[in-house]
């Protein structure tokens, strides 16, 4: 399901795939209640949202002690259902990535992960989301009118369930643009870390789901609203660098490094950023791979982002060890 929700936003971005529906399951009642949004970052199952969405469902250890899954959506419209196994909390930021998978007899399909951006937003850019709510969610005073693009309204099954659980929800195309951008924090309480405001309407179950630039990357991560539809809070999308997840998740075999984080695996080109994320070790291979995302960007007859982001595999394994 292909949508170019701005003249400059790419043809091919299919929206719908890369989004998901995060529930809960109502034990007492086999109930299941949306919780929020997540997008995709990997190809086998690694979702961002925001930690307020799950943290009532994950232990201490960041291992999942409730009923919380996520819907995948495939090309051809089919879902599957796909629970949350072991979740990462950013230190600050209301960010977690967690890995998820399906119950057998199911396949593991892959998932399909939306390109993320480093570039920053500027105040007056247009932004829009795309996110999960509720399917009789009632919309008002909506500056730039949004569109509904997606309803689902069926029964869902799994290992986690006693029995089949009913399952409604929405997906809504919403726009506006940056009003203000906050570095440091916003406030000590609420919101101590930094931000992104725009005046987007953000519904409940949006929490969590994608804040995109006008080409339709992925540059933040609804986090709240506060005061009506016009003033909504994004968490940079700087924030997920930190995230963690198990090496063993990513088919990585390493008994003395148990974790990968996000930069070292964007680092790998294991997870999409558009601009690519560059390796200082490697110089030749970095320039290599600019010249070939620039190339894609002109068959696009776009202009590359000149903005180059460079890291070190290299330096993050010297951190880990001086903070052991």
């Amino acid at each position: 399901m292909l949508f170019r929700p701005y003249p400059g936003t790419r043809k091919d971005l299919d929206l719908l795939t890369g989004i998901a529906p995060v529930f809960r399951i109502d034990a007492g009642t086999n109930e299941a209640h949306l919780i929020g949004t997540g997008f995709w970052v990997t190809d086998v199952g690694h979702l961002v949202t925001a930690w307020h969405v799950i943290q009532e469902n994950i232990g201490e250890d960041g291992v999942d002690r409730g009923p919380i899954f996520a819907i995948q959506t495939f090309p051809d419209g089919s879902l599957v259902v796909r629970s949350f196994k072991k979740s990462d909390k950013h230190p600050r930021f209301d960010l977690a990535l967690s890995e998820t998978v399906t119950t057998p007899p199911r396949a593991d399909r892959p998932t399909m992960p939306i390109a993320m951006s480093l570039d920053e937003l500027s105040i007056g850019d247009p932004v829009f989301s795309f996110a999960v709510l509720a399917d009789d969610q009632i919309f008002e005073n909506e500056k730039l009118p949004g569109h509904t693009i997606y309803k689902f309204n069926g029964d869902i099954s799994g290992d986690f369930l006693p029995r089949p659980a009913s399952v409604k929800f929405a997906v809504r195309l919403s726009f506006g643009h940056v009003s203000m951008i906050f570095e440091q924090m916003r406030d000590r309480v609420m919101l101590p870390f930094p931000c992104i405001q725009t005046d987007v309407p953000i519904y409940g179950g949006n929490s969590g789901g994608p804040l995109f630039d006008v080409r339709g990357r992925i540059s933040a991560a609804h986090c709240t609203s506060f005061g009506g539809n016009d003033i909504a809070f994004h968490v940079p999308i700087l924030g997920v660098l930190r995230l963690q997840a198990r090496a063993q998740s990513f088919g990585i075999k390493d008994s003395a490094r148990t974790q990968r984080s996000i930069l070292e695996l964007a680092i790998m080109q294991k997870v999409s950023f558009d601009p690519p994320m560059l390796d200082a070790d490697r110089l030749v291979r970095s320039v290599l791979l600019w010249l070939w995302y620039a190339t894609k960007c002109l068959a696009r007859r776009e202009r590359p982002s000149m903005n180059v982001h460079f890291s070190t595999t290299r330096s993050m394994m010297e951190s880990e060890k001086s903070a052991q």
